[in-house]
């Protein structure tokens, strides 16, 4: 009676040895799926954190080509009241020749930065498109890395379901493995 239930304990014993290496090989996996699911998370926090400073640099700018476009304002109101006032002092004196020179030498001045501002406004709103372009190119990561994450976050609530019932199909496995050496014992 001896002899087969060696074997028996033999066997049991290598089948539970199976089955610990198989749990650890599950365990390992739902760590490497965790630690996964980290890294999606913090490269979600980084590309966020990119956009918001993308965001506060395009605020930046428009808040700058706003006052810019105000000087230019000014500066186009200026030149109008510079040319009605050059047209008004033709018909006077030598005096008002003088005058006229100095004021048509302003006027060039500020057509001359006038133009130097259109050109860096222009630069700007390109800069500016340029940076909405990277802030969309940046959404789209953002969503693509959402969407990663939120396959990952089922794929390891099914692997936590299979665990679960790995458990307990083991602990059904080793209760019968309990009830057939209790039985060949008898």
């Amino acid at each position: 009676m001896a002899a087969p239930l060696f074997p028996a304990i033999f066997t049991g014993f290598f089948f539970f040895i199976s089955l610990t290496s198989q749990d650890q090989l599950k365990n390992n996996d739902h760590n490497l799926l965790i630690r996964e699911l980290d890294d999606a998370k913090l490269k979600l926090s980084r590309l966020e954190s990119v956009l918001e400073e993308t965001i506060q640099s395009i605020d930046a700018k428009t808040l700058l080509l706003k006052e810019r476009e105000k000087l230019l304002e000014g500066m186009e109101n200026k030149i109008t009241h510079l040319q009605s006032v050059i047209s008004t002092l033709k018909d006077d004196s030598l005096l008002a020749d003088e005058k006229l020179k100095a004021l048509q030498e302003e006027v060039r001045l500020l057509w001359d930065a006038s133009r130097k501002n259109n050109f860096e406004l222009h630069v700007m709103e390109s800069e500016a498109q340029d940076t909405e372009d990277r802030v969309e190119a940046v959404n789209l990561k953002v969503e693509k890395m959402a969407e990663v994450v939120t396959e990952q976050w089922i794929q390891i609530q099914h692997l936590e379901q299979a665990l679960h019932l790995a458990q307990e199909s083991i602990a059904r496995s080793k209760a019968k493995v309990h009830e057939m050496l209790i039985l060949e014992v008898l």
